[in-house]
């Protein structure tokens, strides 16, 4: 099932696309309230529950520009609803700052669910392609110094490097980290309710970047009670793949 967001300034007008997501399966939320929230780091156990964002033709141009600049490396499909479509140079515009696409506001059902099922094939096929999926350069492709898991790190934002590398770090030496450890690292006031939060949303994200570019099964294990590791498997494929540039850069952890 798709999960959508759909942001905007008033409910009620938005009750006739709320209506359309519904036909279309998509179990949907329209609030107003996370529009002052999206900063807030608990937003992000939110966000990552949703596929789509529907950003409202009742916000302006600076709101939408805001609200994309917050957006910015989550796993989103973002589209404006719109009295009309714009121009290319518009489209140009908006697209360098994330926006997918643009839903006119009184389109019909099946023109919006032909739009979105044609977004979620041109995501997919985004994956599939050379420009998302991450393959782990083993064997041949290793051989011609593929910087694909380079690729995949500089997705990460900075905060997220810095769980990923002590992850890493901290599985060739005990192999699980602590959250009351990762907070530390992470905080100088540690492991309080809203950093034990905040961590929770950077481990979803982490995996949500890493599934994005075509990781396959478990990536980080959750062992209640003890804290954060990286999978077996995900971590000897790291290794292995890593070889080929300086791993240092990645136990860098006091940086």
């Amino acid at each position: 099932m798709q999960h959508a967001l759909i942001l905007t300034k008033n409910i009620l007008p938005e009750e006739s696309l709320v209506k359309k997501l519904q036909r279309m399966s998509y179990e949907t939320l329209c609030s107003t309230d996370l529009l002052s929230r999206l900063a807030h780091p608990s937003t992000s156990a939110v966000l990552s529950y949703f596929q789509w964002v529907l950003l409202s033709e009742s916000l302006c141009n600076h709101e939408v520009e805001s609200i994309l600049q917050q957006l910015t490396g989550y796993p989103l499909i973002m589209v404006r609803v719109t009295e009309n479509y714009p121009n290319e140079e518009d489209q140009a515009f908006w697209k360098e700052r994330g926006l997918s696409d643009w839903l006119e506001k009184d389109a019909g059902f099946e023109e919006t669910r032909e739009k979105l099922s044609a977004l979620q094939q041109q995501r997919q096929q985004e994956i599939e392609s050379g420009n998302r999926i991450l393959s782990f350069p083993t064997g041949e492709s290793a051989a011609n110094g593929s910087t694909t898991l380079e690729d995949l790190y500089d997705r990460f934002s900075k905060t997220e490097k810095r769980v990923f590398e002590y992850l890493v770090k901290a599985y060739s030496e005990q192999g699980v980290s602590s959250r009351k450890e990762l907070c530390e690292h992470l905080w100088r006031e540690g492991d309080t309710p809203s950093n034990m939060s905040q961590l929770s949303c950077l481990i979803n994200k982490l995996k949500r970047k890493c599934e994005m570019q075509g990781i396959q099964g478990e990536i980080v294990t959750t062992l209640w009670g003890r804290g954060y590791m990286l999978s077996d498997e995900f971590y000897q494929r790291w290794i292995q793949g890593s070889q080929m540039f300086d791993m240092q850069r990645y136990y860098s952890v006091n940086n």
